[in-house]
């Protein structure tokens, strides 16, 4: 798996107040129906979308990158476990 799936959206929860959402998707009961549950969102709001779209995408970088550096350190540890040696021991 080369990334984690995400998807960002941004809010304007007031007037003038912006929120980035980060999301990922669930298991729909339709084909062709795209459907997504909230991880993370921003805690703070920003006063513009695009402000709001450049922190999220930042939170978003940092989430996929997070959780693929975690998918590549539990599948060296399944590779070790099976090596010759790590089960002669």
């Amino acid at each position: 798996m080369d990334y984690v799936e995400f998807a960002l959206t941004v809010i304007e929860a007031e007037e003038g107040q912006f929120h980035w959402v980060l999301m990922e998707p669930v298991d729909a009961d339709i084909d062709d129906e795209l459907r997504y549950r909230p991880v993370d969102s921003s805690a703070q709001p920003y006063p513009t979308y695009a402000e709001a779209l450049l922190f999220g995408s930042a939170a978003m970088r940092t989430r996929q990158g997070n959780l693929r550096e975690a998918l590549l350190q539990r599948q060296h540890q399944q590779q070790a476990a099976f090596r010759p040696s790590a089960m002669a021991a």
